[in-house]
């Protein structure tokens, strides 16, 4: 069982965010798509990775944002999904112990990935946060603080690998220059703007 292992869950994932009504996460299947496409570039250069294994929790690693208890960690709430499902589909034990470390791992928070497989795919879902617009949503909603520590998890994670690094760092910067410079709120520049025009007037 590997593409069609894969397949199924992407299915899974795919027919769990048709049931979800929450606004807040309709941008989740681009973004776990392009985890699977910087997941993809990076295997590239190592093909003694599990395929099977990385792409599976590709497409796992996110799916406890669906589910409504909003209280625990996204990576435990999709730990647990993944490791009923994969035994409800006849995955071995050491491959869904596999993924499930790799899903856990994932924010690098209270289980740091130890498997390359695990490291790939922290690596691919910062990448993916510095090529989308997660920043901007978290930064429209006033989370300034948070948004600069995710910025700063983000190329951490990226780092792992140099030549991600490399290609990711100018994007970094970029992203790091604008998130200093974005207001807290709009009322916040449009004061900055009316301040311009009252000196004008002086």
């Amino acid at each position: 069982m590997t593409n069609k292992q894969v397949l199924l869950a992407k299915n899974h994932f795919l027919k769990t965010f048709k049931k979800t009504d929450d606004p807040v996460y309709l941008y989740l299947p681009r973004h776990v798509a392009m985890v699977e496409k910087w997941a993809q570039n990076i295997l590239s250069d190592y093909p003694q990775v599990n395929k099977n294994v990385l792409l599976s929790s590709v497409w796992l690693h996110d799916i406890g944002l669906l589910y409504w208890d909003k209280e625990t960690d996204h990576a435990v709430k999709s730990e647990a999904e993944a490791g009923r499902f994969l035994l409800e589909i006849g995955v071995a034990p050491d491959s869904i112990k596999a993924i499930a470390h790799c899903v856990r791992a994932h924010r690098g928070r209270d289980v740091q990935p130890n498997s390359l497989e695990a490291k790939i795919l922290a690596a691919a879902d910062s990448a993916s946060h510095l090529t989308d617009i997660n920043y901007l949503i978290q930064m429209s909603e006033g989370q300034r603080d948070y948004t600069m520590g995710k910025l700063e998890r983000d190329y951490r994670d990226v780092s792992i690998f140099p030549k991600l690094k490399k290609v990711l760092t100018p994007l970094y910067l970029a992203w790091k220059r604008l998130l200093l410079a974005y207001p807290d709120t709009v009322m916040e520049i449009s004061d900055r703007f009316k301040y311009e025009n009252d000196k004008k007037g002086n």
